[in-house]
């Protein structure tokens, strides 16, 4: 079959780069065309391999020999798509200290395989999808793509383009020296980020131009999406944002129709919103989904006020009130020390969901805190699990651990062959998955089907063991919030006072009281 001519770009115009997906794709497809890399290749890709700066990239070998281990070799990148890796490296990679561990550079953004790393079958999937989307009728595979006859041609346009905007950009002769001196520093000089008070303050960023040179004119949505740092908050936010502007524009938030809302007055806008918000009580949605809703519009706006795109707010919109922490008694320990007793601890995943369970209990751990839990995070010896806690970025805390808990991962942990420390604490054990960091939804689905096979005809969730532990710890110190705040680990003391309340029932009391009195 012969390809078009125009296919390479057609098929990058295809990705709707105002979301997550699009400039995961857009970068994928860039390294399909112009690196003529195999979708497997692409797959294999870790964070660690990627050096936008110094453009170029890390890639396993096409071919080797039998029983050989993968060979790495270095490969150049134009500088578009060098750019596309670190926009999506911005949207998604958080720097910690742990830069070592290898974090595959693609991941999936589905709900089931959430943050796992992308397969060569996912990566077809998604070149099958930016054909269909660019209106072309034959099936394109990526291997395809490795030879399309128009790559090079499309290189040059687009080098051709950007010098373009580099002359625009830097009009003056001082400003293209400044240029060309930070295009000459040394590779490890551009890594590196720094203040001298003596000195120039100079900056490398994913471009390669400083960005105090070039033209200041944000992408909003994208600028607000990079500010967030929880994946789930980027992708929450998206996904809102995107309901807002289909129900007032009637087409999805890019660059123009951001701008267009955004030039209204603010009576205009407000007339908008509240008309939005009347939209979604019609449609019979709950109140705490359309205040996240309406929280993604105002942030939104209160962020392109920061950057001077408009000069009003959506402070008058008010949002709907939410009864909080309505059922925190969860179950009784007999129902927890049935469960726990259910599972076959003879058998690997039994001892894996007997060691989840454990922590969900004792520690009164959240689902996620769990999952994002790393072999290196436990220390047996010292009884100690470091967790990323809820609103904490990327600063971990450390929980102390019972015996029976650090006794049980242990017990877990020592049928693994791997024990890196940077491999996730519990992982998948399906065949499909196997070694895949286990997800949140994995061990929603542990809870339920352990709480079914137990006979316990309350639903239960993995946060509803939590709200068990921490109504069980309340009643077991008789009702000392304070020394239960340190196991809930709540920054105010008011949402434990909540789970005291409905602990004693005094509401019950009273009204008891008041039954004997006629």
């Amino acid at each position: 079959m012969t390809l078009p001519s125009d296919l390479s770009e057609r098929l990058l115009k295809a990705c709707d780069r105002d979301t997550l997906a699009g400039q995961r794709d857009y970068a994928i497809l860039r390294l399909l065309i112009e690196n003529s890399l195999k979708r497997q290749q692409v797959a294999a890709i870790n964070i660690n391999d990627v050096d936008c700066e110094g453009r170029s990239l890390q890639v396993d070998k096409c071919y080797k020999r039998q029983g050989q281990s993968n060979q790495k070799e270095i490969i150049s990148l134009s500088l578009d798509t060098a750019t596309a890796l670190q926009d999506w490296l911005n949207l998604t990679h958080l720097p910690s200290e742990d830069e070592d561990i290898p974090m595959p550079l693609f991941i999936s953004l589905d709900r089931a395989k959430y943050g796992h790393r992308l397969t060569g079958t996912a990566i077809y999937g998604i070149v099958k999808r930016a054909a269909t989307n660019a209106g072309i009728t034959d099936a394109i595979a990526p291997e395809q793509l490795r030879f399309s006859q128009d790559k090079y041609a499309l290189n040059h346009a687009l080098n051709q383009e950007f010098e373009t905007l580099n002359k625009t950009a830097t009009g003056t002769n001082e400003t293209q020296s400044r240029l060309i001196a930070v295009s000459k520093l040394e590779p490890e000089n551009q890594n590196r980020t720094y203040l001298d008070t003596d000195e120039t303050q100079m900056s490398a960023v994913s471009s390669g131009i400083p960005y105090a040179l070039t033209g200041f004119n944000p992408d909003i949505l994208t600028s607000l999406l990079a500010d967030k740092r929880s994946l789930n908050t980027r992708r929450a936010y998206e996904k809102d944002l995107r309901y807002f502007f289909l129900a007032a524009y009637g087409q999805k938030p890019t660059e123009t129709v951001i701008a267009q809302f955004l030039q209204l007055n603010r009576f205009e806008a407000i007339a908008i919103a509240l008309r939005y918000k009347s939209d979604l009580i019609t449609q019979g949605l709950k109140e705490s989904t359309i205040n996240r809703r309406l929280s993604a519009l105002k942030s939104l706006v209160n962020f392109a006020a920061k950057l001077g795109k408009c000069n009003w707010n959506l402070d008058d919109v008010q949002t709907e009130t939410v009864q909080t922490y309505r059922d925190t008694t969860g179950i009784k320990p007999d129902g927890i020390r049935t469960m726990l007793l259910k599972i076959d601890r003879t058998t690997l995943k039994g001892k894996r969901d007997f060691a989840i369970l454990r922590l969900l209990w004792d520690n009164a751990l959240r689902r996620n805190e769990v999952v994002s839990a790393n072999i290196g995070d436990f220390d047996y010896e010292v009884r100690s699990l470091q967790i990323l806690g809820k609103g904490r970025g990327s600063q971990k805390s450390l929980i102390s651990l019972n015996m029976g808990t650090a006794n049980a991962i242990q017990d877990w942990l020592s049928q693994l062959k791997t024990k890196n420390s940077d491999r996730p604490l519990f992982h998948s054990l399906d065949p499909v998955n196997h070694g895949h960091r286990l997800t949140g939804t994995a061990i929603y689905q542990i809870v339920d089907q352990l709480a079914r096979d137990s006979g316990i005809t309350k639903k239960m969730s993995p946060h509803r063991i939590r709200h068990s532990a921490i109504t069980a710890a309340l009643d077991a110190t008789n009702g000392n919030v304070r020394k239960v705040q340190k196991l809930s680990r709540h920054k105010k003391l008011d949402t434990l006072m909540l789970y005291d309340d409905n602990r004693t029932n005094m509401q019950g009391e009273v009204s008891s009281l008041l039954g004997d009195l006629i």
